[in-house]
């Protein structure tokens, strides 16, 4: 990947709609160029989704909230079992496995609080949940996929 390859991405990360023309005049090549780099960047898999980003609100999901999870145990079977059903899970939005007090850190969205407590009481019916923290989101000044390419 080369610079041209990380400029076109940068461009990308912020607006992925943007034309082949539109694109080449940010980068300074023609739109053919452009285009077959898009392509190859595509199918190389360095662009590996594109999606709509939608607002909470207007999706239906005004509450949003980061939950800590410790494990009661660190078994790969149960441990694998608890990330894949909450992968599936439509609500959560973010699941990480972190180091520190907790195992796993969610990020997730509800319609108002009894969605949100459906959701934690099928939480705290897993075995191998120890206990979860939750804290509210109030406000959200930043939220992107996007990667700094320097």
């Amino acid at each position: 990947m080369d610079h041209l390859d990380r400029a076109l991405l940068v461009c990308l990360q912020q607006d992925n709609l943007q034309t082949a023309d539109r694109l080449a005049g940010q980068v300074g090549r023609s739109s053919s160029a452009v285009a077959r780099r898009v392509r190859r960047l595509r199918a190389e898999g360095a662009i590996v989704a594109e999606t709509a980003v939608l607002s909470d609100a207007a999706a239906g999901h005004p509450l949003t909230a980061v939950i800590h999870v410790q494990l009661e145990r660190h078994v790969a079977h149960e441990g694998n079992l608890l990330r894949q059903r909450l992968v599936a899970h439509p609500q959560v939005q973010l699941c990480l496995d972190v180091a520190g007090t907790f195992d796993i850190v969610l990020l997730v969205v509800a319609a108002n609080m009894d969605v949100f407590n459906a959701f934690t009481l099928a939480l705290l019916e897993q075995p191998i949940v120890r206990r979860f923290e939750t804290s509210f989101v109030k406000k959200r000044h930043k939220a992107t996929l996007a990667v700094p390419l320097g």
